[in-house]
């Protein structure tokens, strides 16, 4: 199907599910309802369904590249209502899978040979059939029993083609309603382009897989099972099968014998270890990705699956979002936003006091809830919302990151409802930031650091020299500059020239400061280095 054809198929089921009638208040709204209406796609479109189930209905109508757009929406509760987030949750991706003969076909042609001289056994009936891949179970030459995943049929021009429809359809949005550039619907779009792209090279996936897998090879509380390279391409993965509980079944995990209030409570710290510990966490913990081993009830052990989605922090947002997760938990309101505004994330000015107002009101009601009541993940999704009330835009790996939370929390919530994230996370999140912040790390950065800057103590006369005649020929720089700018508008030049006469004081002042400071850190460092090797 061609890009004006899909086009217009979207427009078909737009009108069918009235969704116009869903855009807010704008002059174009009454319009585009009205034309919607003329459309016949709108006279036989269902009429008991609600905003939420109409929307949908109308992804699952689309197809899976929509569904998989409809997930990630669900997440942003902080753009969309909490009726509509509440049904595109209820989102399936489950397709039915193509023919087996095509699925033999494209295993053989990645693979370079026939399926028989890799596998002994392969099952034509697939396991599971999803809008990226379907999975069919086998067995290897040595009798190992794996998965394979093979990636669909031409996916990636229908990935490219749907994305391309969503991107215009954001687009007229923004230029139609104003206000949309709060909401951003075209950067929305994009960041859905960048996790769909990357689930679909499947040879990226197996190695988030195997690095997934080293951070907890010898981890009581999760594994990853292990990827046969030699046999994965970007196309198909080949996995250790496992045999494990579905983390959403209840009763079955009850039945082995399962503490689920210590099984809720593992899960909580496998989000820290991955965010804090080692900066690399899976971003797609769905029930149809985590399991429950079995095997030992005794400790409880969960088992993950498809780590095609997963995400960092830089240095600095790792340390922001530290900072933040503490300050909830202790109730700093002061502390959480001056750790939103030193973040950088803001696109205009901010009132410290009237942002903490907005804060301390979204926050305190919640915590006082009792424990069964209280939610970690809609807190801050809803101080996510606030920020952005306040223009405070946050990098895209936090909008995965909150996913996960959100799949985190309510995973752990429906084993063990009485779960206390805030309990269970807070001293995990102070041991890592005294371990990364405390005086064992400083230590740690001078003994590192101490050799590099001991070199640089010969050129701090130079950096002191070059700093006064900086400020010697400051004068000479202010006549240049004021004849540049000699037409007339005196007050603006006196303006500039007071400026800069000052920054280059302040600059030529900090230089002299921060070169005899460094000078005697560096020599600190040295005694202190001298000392504890002694």
């Amino acid at each position: 199907m061609s890009l004006a054809l899909r086009i217009l198929h979207v427009v078909h089921v737009i009108c069918r599910y009235r969704l116009l009638s869903l855009l807010p208040a704008h002059p174009a709204r009454l319009p585009l309802v009205i034309l919607q209406y003329l459309v016949p796609s709108s006279w036989f479109g269902p009429r008991r369904l609600s905003e939420g189930e109409r929307l949908r209905a109308a992804l699952e109508q689309l197809g899976p590249i929509f569904i998989k757009f409809g997930q990630l929406l669900a997440t942003r509760r902080d753009l969309l209502p909490p009726e509509w987030t509440d049904a595109l949750a209820r989102l399936q991706d489950q397709v039915a899978p193509f023919p087996v003969a095509l699925a033999r076909a494209r295993i053989e042609a990645e693979l370079g040979q026939p399926i028989e001289a890799v596998f002994s056994r392969f099952d034509d009936t697939p396991l599971a059939s999803a809008s990226i891949a379907q999975v069919h179970s086998a067995a290897l030459a040595d009798g190992t029993e794996v998965v394979v995943k093979i990636r669909r049929p031409r996916l990636g021009h229908i990935v490219e083609r749907d994305l391309a429809v969503m991107l215009f359809g954001a687009t007229w949005l923004e230029r139609l309603w104003a206000d949309a550039r709060y909401f951003r619907p075209r950067q929305v779009v994009q960041d859905y382009a960048f996790i769909i792209r990357a689930e679909l090279d499947l040879s990226a996936e197996a190695r988030n897989s195997e690095l997934m897998r080293r951070q907890f090879l010898f981890s009581p509380l999760l594994f990853i099972p292990p990827i046969h390279m030699q046999y994965t391409t970007p196309r198909m993965l080949v996995i250790d099968r496992i045999h494990g509980i579905p983390v959403n079944d209840i009763e079955r995990i009850r039945a082995a014998g399962i503490d689920p209030k210590v099984l809720a409570e593992r899960g909580v710290e496998i989000f820290f270890a991955q965010v804090f510990r080692y900066n690399f966490f899976h971003a797609d913990m769905h029930p149809g990705n985590i399991f429950v081993n079995p095997a030992r009830p005794d400790s409880p052990q969960y088992l993950a699956i498809d780590c095609a989605i997963a995400g960092r922090l830089g240095p600095h947002d790792l340390q922001v979002l530290g900072r933040m997760v503490l300050a909830v938990m202790r109730a700093d309101y002061a502390g959480l936003v001056d750790a939103v505004i030193r973040a950088g994330w803001s696109t205009a000015p901010i009132d410290p006091h009237r942002f903490e107002r907005a804060v301390r009101e979204i926050v305190e009601p919640l915590v006082s809830q009792p424990l069964d009541k209280l939610e970690f993940a809609p807190l801050v999704m809803r101080l996510f919302d606030t920020a952005r009330a306040f223009h405070i835009e946050a990098p895209v790996q936090y909008i995965l990151l909150l996913k996960t939370l959100v799949h985190i929390e309510g995973l752990g919530r429906s084993i063990y409802p009485q779960l206390d994230i805030w309990r269970t996370g807070r001293p995990l999140l102070e041991a890592w930031m005294m371990e990364t912040y405390g005086p064992s790390a400083t230590l740690r950065k001078l003994q590192q650091r101490g050799p590099e800057w001991i070199a640089q103590l010969p050129e701090m006369p130079d950096l002191l020299r070059d700093a006064l005649e900086n400020l010697r020929h400051l004068p000479y720089q202010q006549r240049q500059l004021e004849a540049r700018l000699a037409d007339g508008q005196a007050r603006h030049r006196r303006k500039l020239l007071a400026g800069l006469g000052g920054l280059g004081l302040l600059g030529g002042s900090l230089v002299l400061t921060g070169a005899w400071l460094g000078a005697a850190a560096v020599g600190g460092a040295v005694l202190l280095l001298w000392a504890v090797r002694r």
